[in-house]
């Protein structure tokens, strides 16, 4: 188990992470942080757990990895496990057998289908396979045919298209293909923090690969990253336990036909999201978080408050491509931003 006694430093937090990252602790904060590192869901997992003793935390770190090993092994749409048996029943038009955890995911997550209007939709792995944002390699190459893309958008792929038979799961639409990529994190993040309070840990952090969960009464410092360099659009504090999850469209991307291609699909027109190029999202619920930051980037600048509302979500912050942006009423006074420059770019609304 990878353990450090140093935090990391900003450089190093900077480069390692793509949406939100945790600030450089000094002096006697770091002194009294564990943190421990690994890799898992293709970029780094890091915990840090404050005032933490030794003979107190092995065990539930010990179980929170073992937790989201599971998840990352198990609910991985592009790997052998759960999931992927799922969505081989699915296209041929067969049922399987579903756990009860992955079961309850599920069920979450189609909820939150329904109340993004659609614009959340983990029922869409077919189309995301279909523009190669399965690999683990962003290669350069050329776009899906026209006539690929028509019938996804024809056979409308989405959770509500489930049913559920005992213990097992089937689908009547073969085009229905299950991808938690934008989800999945949210849930393991829930999963370990209650974990950690479960067993008397109320001062944690659990960072996979930039979407953040904390909690703690001292707060911790995060920094929202710029969409554009490698500095920060600013830093807030975060109060209790709660996520802080951004979705990006300069995160994951392909080169095809000439065009950068971002890795972010609009349900609806199955192509990649345009409009913004960021949102991130804080709320108490780490994985109502990673829906809604996706959801609400799909929306766009024209309805992503509309989105925010219908998902319950009041903190947000949306960057689009002009380097302009908004942030919502309830999160405005808690930014701390980088520069003048981006104080004077972002308007409250």
């Amino acid at each position: 188990m990878a353990t450090h006694d140093m935090p990391l430093s900003r450089r190093q937090a900077l480069a390692a992470l793509t949406g939100a990252v945790l600030l450089p602790l000094a002096g006697p904060a770091a002194a009294s942080v564990r943190h421990e590192r690994h890799f898992l869901f293709g970029s780094p997992v890091d915990v840090m757990l404050r005032h933490a003793p030794e003979e107190a935390v092995q065990a539930p770190l010990d179980r929170v990895m073992r937790g989201l090993q599971h998840i990352h092994a198990q609910w991985n749409a592009w790997k052998p496990g759960e999931l992927g048996r799922i969505n081989q029943a699915f296209r041929e038009g067969r049922s399987a057998r579903v756990t009860p955890a992955l079961l309850a995911m599920i069920r979450s997550a189609a909820r939150l289908e329904r109340a993004s209007a659609g614009f959340f939709n983990p029922g869409i792995g077919g189309v995301v396979q279909a523009w190669g944002f399965h690999d683990d390699v962003m290669r350069p190459g050329d776009r899906p045919a026209a006539a690929a893309l028509a019938g996804w958008r024809e056979a409308a792929p989405s959770l509500a298209q489930i049913e559920t038979r005992g213990d097992a799961l089937a689908s009547r639409n073969p085009r229905l293909q299950l991808d938690f990529g934008a989800y999945a994190k949210g849930v393991a993040i829930d999963r370990a923090l209650d974990e950690f309070a479960a067993r008397g840990q109320g001062e944690a952090l659990v960072n996979l690969g930039g979407n953040l969960g904390a909690m703690g009464t001292a707060g911790w410092q995060i920094g929202i990253r710029d969409p554009f360099g490698e500095g920060l659009v600013a830093s807030l504090a975060t109060r209790g336990r709660e996520a802080v999850v951004t979705s990006g469209s300069y995160e994951r991307f392909r080169v095809l036909d000439g065009e950068r291609c971002t890795h972010i699909l609009d349900p609806s027109s199955a192509a990649p999201a345009q409009g913004l190029v960021s949102v991130t999202v804080l709320h108490r619920c780490a994985a109502l978080a990673d829906a809604a930051a996706t959801a609400l980037l799909v929306a766009g600048p024209r309805r992503w408050r509309e989105v925010a509302q219908r998902m319950g979500v009041t903190q947000v912050l949306a960057i689009g491509p002009d380097g302009r942006g908004m942030a919502s009423g309830a999160l405005a006074p808690r930014l701390q931003f980088a520069s003048p420059s981006w104080r004077g770019r972002i308007a409250t609304v």
